[in-house]
């Protein structure tokens, strides 16, 4: 009988162990020791959503949890508006703000919005034929809105639930007018990528952010996530906001229904980096795309490069992609002088052969081997390189990067060719080392438990010349064709080998 007191009592032990292992997965995330707050400039605030300095409770997923509340940061301008309200922003997922704008404007404010035209639907829009030709990736996010706006728990959506969770319906039932990036008559911009809104004309926020669950709070489903790491600034000054309301005035041309007389991507105008006194602070603001004749200073990239080049100590970038191997370049020149540069990049993108971390480890990227890289990897690798460690399933969506701890360089714009010359963007320079405190903590946050230089992955697979890195490809591109017949692989935009800036505009939509 022995034997089987044995067996039960471990059969007991497995369940009982299982039993708290899902519990630890499902439970949310613990309390943290905040750290004390920092001074915040009061013309120009910054927030983070996984702020360790504040606390908030997710309304929609029932969980305290660290970080600040983008969305509640929102809400709160949207209801101090007066006047009018300006939106542009790619995916607009979160039906509070969806709500608020359209009680605003039932209101008699003037209220507009601005959307990219991947996202201008609902996810009940899609029939259930549709549904079932979904991706594993579009899947996950159909059946994560259904956990979402299935409220009463019968395993459907309701046209009551879909005009209390789902956005663009709740838009369209309520005749609110918005339009996205084909409104020029075209098939649409490279990606509408904007995230600022505007109100009153007197303050703005620029936030790297996208109006969805999991960029601010989390996935839906899974309590453990507090959302991609995203930042939100906003800044009090009528001149920056007049020149928010510029570009928003280009792309809504006369809004909807009216000419096709909007412009987006590069048939918006050539505008050069402007700069504005904050206070005390210069704020400097360039809108992208710029045609590729515009000269490379000129353009957002230029911006960029320029805050860059202007470092003598310190060099600390955060971004969702990286993929500019002009910024490589001079960064290797500056890292040479003995100025420190340290990088940390979304993983999903980090080991790509277009990023430009493959070029600060010692090895060539697909964009270090086109004109505008050097044709080599950096001569003296850097082991201050590497990815981050966040709860799992979510990103890091940060477009930042600060220098000599004073300079900040944010906004949407990814560092990336594709978001140079054809994304609709926003880059924003900040000098002020009061605003540069905020970003330097949440680097310094991110940094100390990263993963630094080269993986396995790299090392066992990555080229150190271009010469082996395009007979490589050549290869892969020959086998590619075998498996498939011509036509469909010059249709698969996604299996491209080439190093085209259409490749790297598909990475950014991942988000």
């Amino acid at each position: 009988m022995r034997w089987r007191y044995r067996a039960l009592w471990l059969c007991t032990w497995v369940v009982v162990v299982l039993t708290v292992v899902a519990c630890q997965q499902a439970a949310p995330p613990a309390p943290t020791a905040t750290l004390p707050p920092l001074p915040q400039n009061p013309n120009i605030e910054v927030f983070f959503n996984h702020n360790l300095t504040a606390r908030y409770t997710d309304g929609y997923r029932n969980i305290e949890r660290d970080g600040d509340d983008f969305e509640q940061i929102i809400l709160e301008a949207i209801a101090q508006a007066q006047s009018s309200i300006d939106l542009a922003v790619q995916e607009f997922r979160l039906p509070k703000i969806a709500q608020a704008l359209i009680d605003r404007r039932k209101q008699g404010l003037q209220v507009r919005l601005i959307i990219e035209n991947t996202y201008n639907h609902g996810w009940t829009d899609y029939s259930a034929a549709e549904v079932a030709k979904f991706d594993e990736r579009k899947r996950g996010k159909y059946d994560e809105f259904v956990r979402f706006a299935d409220l009463d728990g019968d395993g459907r959506v309701s046209a009551d639930e879909t005009n209390q969770r789902d956005s663009i319906p709740m838009l369209r039932n309520a005749q609110f007018p918005y339009l996205d990036d084909t409104a020029d008559g075209s098939r649409g911009s490279g990606l509408m990528h904007h995230k600022f809104m505007v109100v009153d004309g007197a303050a703005v926020i620029v936030t790297s952010a996208n109006f969805t669950m999991s960029d601010m709070h989390g996935d839906f489903g899974v309590p453990t996530t507090f959302g991609n790491a995203n930042n939100l600034v906003k800044i009090r000054d009528r001149a920056v906001a007049k020149l928010f309301t510029d570009e928003f005035n280009i792309m809504w041309g006369d809004g909807p229904g009216g000419q096709p007389d909007s412009r987006f991507g590069t048939k918006k105008p050539a505008r050069k980096p402007v700069t504005v006194l904050v206070g005390d602070t210069p704020v400097q603001v360039k809108f992208s795309p710029d045609r590729r004749r515009v000269n490379f200073d000129d353009t957002s990239n230029g911006l960029i490069r320029k805050a860059l080049a202007s470092a003598t100590k310190s060099t600390d970038l955060a971004l969702f992609v990286f993929s500019e191997p002009r910024f490589t370049n001079l960064l290797e020149q500056r890292q040479q002088q003995g100025i420190q540069v340290r990088a940390l990049v979304e993983p999903k993108f980090a080991y790509r052969e277009y990023s430009s971390l493959l070029d600060m480890w010692g090895y060539v990227s697909t964009q270090d081997c086109r004109a505008e890289g050097d044709q080599r990897p950096w001569s003296q690798p850097i082991e201050t390189a590497g990815v981050p460690n966040l709860p799992s399933g979510d990103m890091l969506h940060h477009k930042y990067g600060v220098v000599d701890g004073r300079t900040v360089i944010t906004g949407s714009h990814n560092w990336s060719i594709a978001a140079n010359h054809l994304n609709d963007e926003t880059v924003l320079v900040l000098e002020d080392p009061v605003v540069a405190a905020h970003f330097q903590r949440e680097f310094e946050r991110l940094y100390r438990d990263s993963r630094r230089g080269a993986p396995k992955r790299v090392t066992e697979t990555a080229s150190r010349d271009c010469q082996t890195l395009r007979s490589v490809r050549a290869k892969v591109q020959k086998q590619r064709g075998r498996r498939r017949r011509a036509p469909e692989r010059s249709q698969d935009r996604g299996d491209r080998t080439e190093p085209t800036d259409r490749t790297d505009q598909i990475e950014e939509n991942a988000s």
